[in-house]
This record gives C-alpha cells, sequence and structure tokens, in this order.
C-alpha cells in the first residue's frame, strides 16, 4: 500500500515539471540572419554578340555577325564607348572595315553603348597564297582550313570583293577563330601592266624585276602585285627596259616604243668548266665552250650539267670583252676574275620556283560572261567572251578587261578530269561607278 502511495507521488512531481515550466531552461543556439530571397543581384554585364564591320556611316554602323551569318545595323552617337584590346578609348573615325568587335548594346538592342575591338580573336597579317574552295565554304592558309559561313566578306581599299578576286601574290589580314574564318582584308593587292607598242619584241621575253619573267606575246595584260619595278622587253638585237610604279586595281599602259635600243656590243667569254666533259647551256641552248663563247652584253642564263653532279644554274652578266667564267661542280661555286666587269651567280629560283605548264588540249575552258570582255589567261590573251580556248590545269589567273570598265582578276584552279569547263562571271564595273 505504502509502495503505491510513493509511485502515485512522484508522477505527480513529474506532470508538475513539464506542464508548469519548473526547472531551468537551456538556452538554445544563436539564430543566424537569412539571406532575403528578393535582394537584387548585380553583375558586369557582358558583350552581346561579336561582329565584323562590314560598313560606317553618320551615326549608324552595319556588321556582319558570323555566328547567326547576317547583317545587322547599329546605331551610335558621341557617348559610346569605342575602345582597342587594351582598353584604350579610340574614335570611331579610326574604326576599319574588316576588323572584329565584341559588341554592346542598349536593352532595345538597337543602339551600340560600347564597341571594342575583340581579344578573343586570330589575327594573321602579311598573309600570302591563301587558297579558297568556294563549293565547300572554306579557305585554306599554310596548311590549316577555316570553313566560312554565308555572308562571309573580303575586302579591299575599304570595299567588299568576291574571294576570287583575291591573287595568290596578294597579302591580306586574316581574322578568325580556330575552324572559322571572320574576314579576310587585302593589304596589298594587285595592278596590270599592259605593253603598248611592242611589236618589235613579241617572240622574246619580259622580265619583271623579283616577280616573274614570260614570253612576250600579242596583246598582253599581265597582273603584278602593286609596287615599283623594272620592267624590261628583249628580243634578238632590241632591248628596252623602265622604271614603274603599279597601283592596286589601276592598269599602266607600258609605251616599249622609245625603247628599242640595239644591244650593246659582244663579249667573247672564256668559261673554265671542272671537271672536264660537263656540257654547258647558256639561255637553254647547248653550247660548245672548247673556244671563247660570244655573248651579248647583259644578263644570260646559263647552267652546267654532269652525271654524279649537282647541276649548277646561274646567271652570268657580260659587262666587258673578254671575261673568264671558272665554275666548279664539285665545290658547287662559279667565279669570274676579280678584276673583271662581269659577274656570275647561282640561281635557285628557277628550280626552287619552276612550274611545269599543262594543257588538256582535248578540252576547253569557256568563259561566257561578261560578254564584250577581252578575256586573258595568266596575262595571254585569249579572244573576246564569250571565248573558248584549251584547258590549262592547275590554279590560273583569268583577267577580264573592256575599255571604259574596270578590269578584273580571278583566280581559279583547274583539276586533270577530263572535263570542259565554264564560267559566268559578273558584269564590269564603268569606271567612276563604283560605289562604297
Amino acid at each position: 500500500m505504502r509502495n503505491k502511495r510513493m509511485m502515485g507521488l512522484l508522477l505527480a512531481v513529474l506532470c508538475c515539471l513539464l506542464f508548469s515550466g519548473c526547472g531551468k531552461k537551456t538556452a538554445g543556439p544563436a539564430a543566424t540572419q537569412s539571406p532575403n530571397p528578393n535582394a537584387a543581384i548585380t553583375y558586369e554585364k557582358g558583350r552581346d554578340l561579336v561582329g565584323v564591320l562590314t560598313k560606317a556611316d553618320a551615326g549608324t554602323m552595319t556588321f556582319y555577325e558570323p555566328e547567326l551569318e547576317k547583317e545587322a545595323t547599329y546605331t551610335y552617337s558621341g557617348a559610346t564607348e569605342v575602345l582597342t584590346k587594351n582598353d584604350k578609348q579610340i574614335s570611331s573615325e579610326s574604326l576599319e572595315v574588316g576588323q572584329v568587335f565584341d559588341l554592346y548594346l542598349d536593352e532595345g538592342k538597337t543602339t551600340l553603348q560600347k564597341v571594342q575591338s575583340s581579344k578573343d580573336i586570330l589575327e594573321n597579317d602579311d598573309v600570302k597564297d591563301v587558297q579558297f574552295n568556294t563549293d565547300e565554304s572554306y579557305l585554306e592558309i599554310q596548311g590549316t582550313r577555316y570553313r566560312y559561313g554565308s555572308g562571309f566578306q573580303a575586302f579591299s581599299d575599304g570595299k567588299p570583293i568576291e574571294l576570287q578576286e583575291i591573287a595568290a601574290t596578294d597579302e591580306v589580314t586574316f581574322r578568325g577563330v580556330k575552324g572559322k574564318a571572320y574576314s579576310i582584308v587585302v593589304t596589298k593587292g594587285h595592278g596590270y601592266i599592259k605593253p603598248a607598242k611592242y611589236k618589235d619584241f613579241i617572240g622574246g621575253t619580259m622580265t619583271i624585276s623579283g616577280v616573274r619573267i614570260l614570253p612576250v606575246t600579242e596583246n598582253m595584260l599581265v597582273p603584278v602585285p602593286e609596287g615599283t619595278y623594272e620592267v624590261s622587253m628583249k628580243n634578238g638585237d632590241f632591248e628596252g627596259s623602265r622604271s614603274i610604279a603599279v597601283e592596286r586595281d589601276k592598269t599602266l599602259e607600258l609605251d616599249m616604243s622609245l625603247f628599242k635600243n640595239t644591244v650593246k656590243d659582244k663579249g667573247q667569254v672564256v668559261f673554265d668548266i671542272d671537271p672536264q666533259g660537263a656540257e654547258l647551256y647558256v639561255n637553254g641552248t647547248m653550247t660548245d665552250y672548247s673556244k671563247p663563247v660570244s655573248l651579248k652584253y647583259g644578263k644570260h642564263s646559263i647552267q652546267v650539267i654532269l652525271d654524279g653532279y649537282t647541276t649548277y644554274t646561274g646567271i652570268v652578266d657580260v659587262q666587258s670583252a673578254n671575261p673568264t667564267v671558272r665554275i666548279s661542280l664539285a665545290e658547287e661555286e662559279a667565279e669570274v676574275s676579280s678584276d673583271d666587269e662581269s659577274s656570275v651567280e647561282k640561281d635557285d629560283s628557277n628550280q626552287q620556283n619552276k612550274v611545269t605548264e599543262s594543257y588538256d588540249n582535248d578540252h576547253k575552258i569557256t568563259v561566257s560572261t561578261p560578254a564584250g570582255a577581252s578575256v586573258y589567261l595568266d596575262g595571254n590573251y585569249q579572244g573576246v567572251a564569250p571565248c573558248s580556248f584549251p584547258k590549262k590545269i592547275g590554279a590560273i589567273t583569268l583577267t577580264l578587261a573592256k575599255d571604259g570598265y574596270t578590269t578584273k582578276s580571278y583566280s581559279v584552279t583547274t583539276t586533270d578530269d577530263d572535263e570542259d569547263v565554264s564560267w559566268s562571271f559578273p558584269d564590269l564595273a564603268a569606271k567612276g561607278s563604283e560605289t562604297n
């Protein structure tokens, strides 16, 4: 009985403690401040897009957007920031077509707030021999291919041009990213030399210093990189030369009538060749050198050939009456007596750059348009469009010219596929009618 009373008393005490709050309350951990889920988050706004400048007018700029493959025009003002890659402020007038920029737009996506040269772009200057494949939409630079999209443009003198108008000798600035081309800008283009009054030189050779040597034919129109050159023609007893300046996209008429000078006196050249038995070729003709060789004053190509030895190729410049030219195949050296005004030098360019021309005479190249334009294949006249001529294999240059119109050249490639090939090119622009 007593035990029951004790159990009841204990239960009563416990209930008192639970329901009356008796006993010391233990403090819990300090509460932490929760972030406000509605608080604004601030961040620096990134670029809206990357664009290639294609046109700039007062108050507007037009860009080609490579990723979207389309053009868009935006307004700008004096409040628009224009920056270099290094965040240096520049004027909008200093921007050039073909440059690639990061574009920052307003909320309406119509106004440029900031234009900055893109830091992510690969840029190569002074590039030559760019190869284009317009069928598969890619270009190749030094063995690396870059694809390009619809609307991709090349520029020369601030104006858009066709890709095929870029000659292998032109120098360009390339801009793009890995695997994709954004723009091509011609920095050094080409013009044309049109010889005039040169009947006495037909059948001879024309030399453009540092560029090429080619046969003199009728109605020539020769594409040449812009720059200053010494141009000479030689045929038999006649020779002439002139210093000229070729300007981009312009045709220089070269009047040779005042330079039909009779070639200077001849020199009797003694060739001392070691070892004996080697063959000597002068200007491509095998020559007997057991006695002095009569050569006109001036430069002559020479080759010395003997089985078991490296062929010696050089140029002898005859400037005296009795020069002696010593050539050693074993040492691959040549010299002229030190007290002589004549000279000889090794010439590897013909071997390194020699290109064998190949034709498929069973098939034709046809140029259909522009009708009435004179057509030149690598500087040699072929006829008036529409016209056809034997198919030359490989990389060729087709030049179109017409009085009163701007001359154009196109670099194209033909393959030895037993097929005829036909091209139709855009109409030539009348001189003075080109627009920016």
